[in-house]
């Protein structure tokens, strides 16, 4: 989905990409910023998503309202380390989230992440904490 020209190899660059998985569609926006995020719903207003993985670790400079309320994402998924030095997942991403009903998983607090497709149309996901207590 992004880039969509040859840029300069800065977290605006940033490849953003859409599979489906058995008809479960995700979106991993890689470390695109809101104004590119936004320029993908503007070209592909008709793109959903089940599952978002958030721009750049949940970072402030990621996940615009409009593609959040585009996508209309079951779940959004948070990939930031713990005690991060730049404080990923910002609150401003959180409430984002929060206000548009999205539950999000963050792997700072749950660990590996991993979607496991069940079927058309359905997944679960199992995550670094589920895997330990097995």
């Amino acid at each position: 989905m992004h880039p969509f020209s040859e840029g300069e190899g800065k977290n605006e660059s940033s490849i953003a990409v859409t599979t489906n998985l058995n008809g479960v569609n995700v979106i991993i926006s890689g470390d695109l910023d809101k104004s590119g995020e936004l320029e993908i719903c503007r070209r592909t207003p008709e793109l959903r998503a089940d599952i978002l993985k958030t721009g750049h670790h949940g970072g402030k400079t990621s996940t615009a309202e409009g593609y959040v309320q585009q996508l209309q994402p079951k779940l959004a998924i948070i990939s930031a380390g713990r005690a991060n030095r730049y404080g990923h997942p910002n609150l401003e991403t959180l409430e984002t989230l929060r206000q548009n009903r999205i539950s999000y998983l963050n792997t700072a607090k749950v660990g590996m992440i991993k979607l496991i497709s069940i079927g058309s149309h359905n997944f679960k996901i199992e995550t670094g904490n589920t895997l330990k207590t097995r």
